[in-house]
Parts: C-alpha cells; sequence; structure tokens
C-alpha cells in the first residue's frame, strides 16, 4: 500500500510552506499559532499520527498558503499532479506584467480599423 492520506497531506504542506518561503515559525506567526503546533503537525500527519485540532490548523494552513484542498480519486492523482506541476511551471517562466501594463489601457487596441 503507498502513502496514506495524512502522509500525502503532511508533505504537501511542507513543500508548499518551503515554495513559499515560509519558515515553521513565520507560518505560525502569521496563524497566531506557536511554532511548535505547526512542527507537530506536519510530523504527525507526516508520520500517518493523528491528534487534536488537526483539522481545524489544516483549513488555517490552507487559507494562510492560498492553498484550496480538492479531493481526488487516487486513480486520477498522476494526472492532476501533472497538471499542477505543468501550471506551476508555466506560472513561473511567465513574464509578470507591469504596474504601468496593469493601470493603463491603450484605447487604440479597442478601436474597430
Amino acid at each position: 500500500m503507498g502513502s496514506s492520506i495524512y502522509n500525502m497531506l503532511g508533505e504537501q504542506l511542507l513543500v508548499a510552506r518551503k515554495q513559499r518561503g515560509l519558515s515553521q515559525p513565520e507560518l505560525a506567526k502569521r496563524l497566531g499559532r506557536d511554532r511548535a503546533r505547526i512542527s507537530e503537525l506536519e510530523r504527525d500527519l507526516t508520520n500517518n499520527r493523528l491528534g487534536r485540532d488537526r483539522l481545524t490548523l489544516f483549513a488555517e494552513i490552507c487559507d494562510t498558503l492560498d492553498l484550496l484542498p480538492v479531493l481526488v480519486p487516487r486513480s486520477r492523482l498522476a494526472a492532476v499532479r501533472h497538471l499542477i506541476n505543468e501550471s506551476n511551471d508555466h506560472h513561473h517562466t511567465a513574464q509578470a506584467p507591469n504596474a504601468f501594463d496593469e493601470l493603463f489601457v491603450d484605447l487604440d487596441e479597442d478601436e474597430a480599423p
């Protein structure tokens, strides 16, 4: 049998936190929680151990990291991960618009020839 759902959640939370450049203390500060609770959640989920208050803390972390948990059939997990990784690759390579382009619209583009 592969990884449990708890193991996958723990690993994904850890990766998401690190991708956003946040340490456990930084994330804890944003949540108004103790760093030990963040560490405990990551560790316990990764090691398939459950405890109290997990769902609430999990939801708070997802909200803070701008993540939306989605239920995916196990049989489709590889395809979904591929789509997410492909999307992340395009997101990082795309050039971000500058403030000028975001604030000002070229009206000539909307005019009919």
